[in-house]
């Protein structure tokens, strides 16, 4: 993998000239809270945020989308696919392994192909955490780094400089739209490691995983009787925003609106949640998740054993977005993990 070395003088150049033909997303800051915003000449990018407060899904999988049009008198119908070529730029390891975990995903079985589109058009470069989010706790979930996913990877290693790592053809054409840039040294690039370790150091000192990530989905198997999900839920307001910020949910219901003369019409589709009263109400009424605590333990086994079972990694990448977003303060994965790993060795 080849690695360069780019200035910050430099970075309103690349930025100019990647807007000629991507929309280019950067970091801001917005109030107390930093979100992946479309970048204007003069912006400020925050290079060392903690958490982007947008889940990274909603540019490849956006809240809401038509899907198709359709004609009530001739029976015909269309497919409406729109993407726009488009930069993620500093997107952290633990949103990238989100997005290569909706790639398998969304590509199972049958393929998304709304999804897949804009996913095609879109050029993720990732880069690496300066600080680390007071709910986060990606250093325990194998989350921390990523080999594979982005186009190019930038680690801050100076005051004004970064290591590039190139991790595609096209990400390596867009470094050298102005022309060439430097190749890194072996010393550049162990500063780069040394300080990626040390980013990881400050992460494993707070908010512990107390066993390994691997055993999660073994607590969770395990813990389907537990005590903790009536416990929590008997707070939970069911307004599904832990789902909504959570960037590996990627559940969504699908509506017909028809115009008033009934002749034409639009499928669309929106976001859902597993912990909205209504997600699993089906024909006649009948819920098969009517309880609260049905459906936050639904919520967790998801994320601790059923997407490991389908793909052999957790469904959390533990960028703590859900802890934030939750008023009742019961959606904490890393929380809940821990007690219940605690109640089955107080078992024993």
């Amino acid at each position: 993998m080849s690695s360069y070395i780019v200035y910050l003088e430099q970075l309103p150049r690349l930025f100019a000239k990647w807007k000629e033909k991507f929309h280019l997303f950067v970091p801001q800051k917005k109030d107390q809270f930093y979100f992946l915003e479309e970048y204007e000449e003069g912006a400020e990018v925050c290079f060392d945020y903690d958490v982007i407060y947008n889940p990274l899904k909603e540019f490849l999988f956006p809240p809401y989308e038509d899907l198709i049009e359709f004609d009530l008198k001739t029976y015909e119908s269309k497919p409406i696919i729109k993407s726009k070529p488009q930069i993620l730029f500093g997107v952290h390891p633990y949103d990238i392994k989100a997005i290569n975990q909706l790639d398998q995903l969304m590509d199972m079985g049958s393929v998304d192909v709304n999804y897949r589109a804009r996913r095609d058009s879109t050029v993720i470069m990732g880069l690496d955490p300066l600080r680390v989010s007071d709910t986060a706790f990606w250093a325990f979930v194998d989350a921390d780094q990523v080999d594979f996913g982005f186009d190019l990877y930038w680690t801050k290693i100076g005051p004004a400089t970064f290591l590039v790592e190139v991790g595609s053809g096209l990400g390596e054409e867009l470094l050298f739209v102005n022309g060439k840039v430097d190749k890194a040294t072996a010393g550049e690039k162990e500063t780069a490691r040394r300080k990626h370790k040390e980013i990881l150091y400050l992460a494993k000192k707070q908010n512990i995983l107390k066993y390994p990530w691997e055993e999660v989905p073994k607590v969770m198997e395990k813990s389907f009787d537990s005590y903790l999900w009536t416990e929590k839920a008997r707070k939970c307001l069911a307004c599904g925003r832990c789902n909504f910020v959570c960037p590996t949910c990627y559940c969504f219901d699908i509506q017909d609106d028809v115009d008033d003369k009934l002749e034409k019409g639009r499928r669309y589709r929106t976001w859902d949640g597993c912990m909205l009263e209504g997600f699993a109400k089906i024909a006649g009424g009948h819920n098969f998740r009517g309880q609260a605590f049905e459906r936050y333990r639904h919520r967790y086994m998801r994320k601790g054993k059923y997407i490991y079972d389908m793909l052999g990694e957790l469904g959390c990448v533990g960028c703590g977005r859900c802890v934030k977003a939750c008023t009742a303060k019961i959606a904490n994965p890393l929380e809940v993990f821990n007690i219940l790993w605690e109640a089955l060795n107080y078992e024993k």
